[in-house]
């Protein structure tokens, strides 16, 4: 009888993802594999791909053809258990910039039902982690663009997901509040998430991504080690 164990399931697993939009392909046949742990880079310059490909991983949009997994679930056909598992932070993101941080995090948390004793604890405890303890109580238009990005990564944190899916995250960001936020980024992976970040420059990522791919007019020209 053989004991050999079953493979582990990839974090993400996509076979022939394509997308059109009209007659135009945004994406075609891709397959991709993200182990658990990888903290991965996703590298294309603007229009390859990469957005689609994250809007169709995070269920917002449906691939025209091709399958895509998370965790073992289908993002078409049990695309409410993938939202749950996940965390998607878009390149461009809307904060309610009336609000306070703790304000605008508690809601986020009703939003996941997250029980109203716990959200207090789980907001200090996610505000920590990115370096916002300071600033619970400011107002979020009064945030630096650096702070605002990592009150983003804040908001995806709020319901513990075990998979980020982050766009950009660094776009816009001076030198100082980008290295902050890729600290961050390794601080998540050594907590055990998996992270898929998708980015334009490989030099921004070539340090801190165990695995990368390339993508090109919605096709994969590379996946593999970043050397």
């Amino acid at each position: 009888m053989s004991t050999d164990a079953a493979p582990p399931i990839p974090a993400i697993q996509t076979i022939g993802l394509t997308r059109y939009y009209g007659q135009m392909a945004a994406l075609t046949s891709l397959d991709l594999i993200v182990n658990r742990g990888d903290l991965f880079g996703f590298i294309g310059s603007n229009g390859a791909g990469k957005t689609t490909t994250l809007r169709i991983l995070a269920t917002f949009l449906a691939p025209s053809s091709g399958t895509a997994k998370i965790l073992g679930h289908d993002v078409v056909t049990d695309a409410d258990a993938v939202r749950h598992i996940i965390g998607y932070m878009p390149d461009f993101f809307g904060v309610y910039k009336d609000m306070e941080v703790t304000e605008y995090l508690d809601f986020f948390g009703a939003c996941y039902k997250i029980p109203t004793a716990q959200r207090e604890r789980t907001v200090n405890d996610v505000l920590e982690l990115v370096g916002l303890t300071e600033k619970k109580g400011a107002i979020i238009g009064a945030l630096s663009r650096g702070m605002q990005q990592r009150l983003g990564l804040a908001r995806v944190l709020i319901h513990d997901p075990q998979l980020l899916l982050l766009d950009e995250p660094a776009s816009g960001l001076d030198p100082r509040a980008r290295i902050e936020m890729m600290a961050i980024l390794q601080e998540l992976q050594r907590m055990g998430k998996t992270i898929i970040i998708s980015s334009h420059i490989l030099s921004e990522l070539q340090t801190l991504c165990n695995r990368v791919a390339i993508i090109e007019k919605g096709r994969l020209i590379y996946t593999g080690p970043v050397q």
